[in-house]
């Protein structure tokens, strides 16, 4: 780790709130294609504040949001990063924070157990990238550039401009007209409202129970964790 614990404190160029409902966006799309793609299902993760995301090449990253949709803290593990041999202890996880407040700190020792990988008997941290939030603003002891190439680069479409990463959806999941126009609607719904709730129509739940009925259950409790309901039959 020469020289790791020498790098500075630096502002990223990303806005909380977008990035927030960018990850809305990401989870309405998961959630119209749950039915019929099940396997997806560990793919975008809410928890409370937490959303936590995997992609298909080993990355996987996990935010924690405020309730005023700002970010308090990410983090970040990539399986092809450079850093992959140096990562897997505590004292190199909660390095990425040093800078942070202490009450971040606590918050970032708390989540490693999110990115644990097993060390022999052990099962130890596994975090090549860190973020947090102070005053409205991001900070990371990598530079931008550093942050996406060892782990940011897993939020990559959730911080796109709407229209394209809804394309960028539409394409990678082959959806069909139908599936975008809900994703898209109770996407709307769902941001206009940060702290309320969004309804899928009884229409809409029988147009995603086309594609896959047996999986409607495990579909309303994936939409239920981030304030999307099912309407419920009259």
């Amino acid at each position: 780790m020469d020289g790791f614990d020498d790098r500075e404190k630096n502002e990223l160029a990303i806005d909380g709130a977008a990035l927030w409902e960018g990850c809305i966006l990401a989870s309405c799309v998961h959630g119209v294609m749950l039915p019929e793609y099940p396997f997806i299902l560990p793919e975008h993760v809410w928890s409370g504040g937490i959303y936590v995301t995997r992609n298909e090449k080993g990355g996987k990253a996990a935010l924690y949001f405020s309730e005023n949709r700002e970010v308090v803290l990410g983090m970040f593990q990539d399986f092809r990063s450079e850093r992959t041999e140096l990562v897997l202890s505590e004292q190199y996880a909660m390095s990425h924070y040093q800078d942070a407040p202490e009450e971040i700190r606590s918050m970032a020792e708390a989540m490693t157990f999110l990115f644990e990988a097993r060390d022999g008997e052990k099962r130890l941290p596994f975090v090549t990238a860190g973020i947090w939030g102070e005053d409205g603003k991001i900070f990371c002891r990598d530079t931008q550039e550093d942050w996406l190439l060892h782990g940011g680069h897993v939020l990559e479409t959730q911080m796109l401009p709407f229209e394209e990463a809804m394309e960028r959806y539409r394409v990678h999941c082959s959806m069909d007209e139908r599936r975008v126009e809900i994703a898209e609607r109770i996407y709307r719904e769902r941001i206009q409202s940060p702290s309320g709730q969004a309804v899928l129509t009884e229409e809409e739940i029988d147009a995603l129970a086309v594609t896959g009925p047996y999986n409607m259950e495990a579909c309303e409790e994936v939409f239920g964790k981030f304030g999307v309901l099912f309407a419920e039959e009259e």
